[in-house]
């Protein structure tokens, strides 16, 4: 509920405000801007693919999508509830890391082995976005909006319940914490490559996640699990396909793969 409240914002102009600044400054504000944006990834590239027309620069906008794709208020306050505080902070800032790289390293590489070439840019440049008119709060369209968000994201939570029931009463702890216990490499990318077919839809994969953790998950797991699946199914890796390059989309998964397994290590 909080996350469609937050909607009633006018993302696009907020985001050209701030990544309109220099390259630094702009791709620390994408990254912030990306976490406490409410927007899934297919909210996020009809927006991205408007700035960059609109000429905004490309890493502000990819570590703004990475942010977006990653972490939301909605996630924050269901990792805590549903796992804990702790996981909840060190998973926001997990993101925020990954997205400032991803913004940092993107600068360095020319935008031709990064966006399709198909891509035409707006004459007036950011001109529409800066004079759209200012969103207002419907209470009927917020009502609406939350009952939606609810029948669309309640059946993968149940699905995610289950799942983890199942893992407590049937699978045995020694297995699991053999498998993925805290502190080696091959069990937190293990978990990181887990977390692609498991990351249905939003917080649906907590429940898992919770079940997993009390079965012997380590944390370093548990975090690269949470960072790798978002971003990394097929559907949202299509949205980006309509935008990105073949060659950015290998290098984001490998990079946001190998950053999975660092911070997690780091984070046992």
């Amino acid at each position: 509920m909080a996350g469609e409240f937050i909607k009633f914002a006018s993302w696009t102009k907020i985001i050209y405000k701030w990544v309109s600044k220099s390259p630094s400054k702009a791709v620390v504000s994408a990254s912030v801007i990306g976490i406490i944006s409410p927007l899934c990834t297919y909210g996020t590239i009809p927006i991205v693919m408007e700035l960059y027309k609109s000429k905004v620069r490309i890493s502000p906008l990819i570590a703004f999508l990475a942010a977006s794709s990653l972490m939301n208020p909605q996630l924050f306050i269901m990792t805590a509830g549903g796992i804990n505080l702790e996981m909840a902070i060190v998973r926001t800032s997990a993101v925020f890391i990954f997205s400032l790289a991803t913004g940092m390293l993107v600068f360095l590489i020319p935008e031709k082995y990064l966006v399709r070439k198909n891509i035409s840019f707006y004459e007036d440049g950011g001109c529409a976005i800066i004079n759209r008119e200012k969103k207002f709060f419907i209470a009927k369209q917020y009502l609406l909006n939350c009952l939606k968000n609810i029948k669309s994201i309640g059946p993968y939570l149940l699905v995610g319940v289950a799942i983890g029931a199942v893992v407590i009463v049937y699978v045995p702890q020694d297995l699991v914490w053999h498998a993925l216990r805290a502190g080696r490499i091959q069990s937190i990318l293990a978990g990181a490559l887990l977390g692609i077919p498991m990351n249905a839809c939003g917080g649906s994969a907590i429940p898992f996640v919770e079940a997993m953790i009390l079965n012997g998950m380590g944390k370093g797991t548990a975090l690269a699990f949470f960072i790798v699946g978002p971003a990394l199914r097929p559907a949202p890796l299509m949205a980006m396909a309509a935008l990105f390059t073949p060659l950015l989309l290998l290098g984001y998964g490998v990079f946001l793969v190998f950053s999975s397994v660092i911070m997690g290590l780091i984070y046992v």
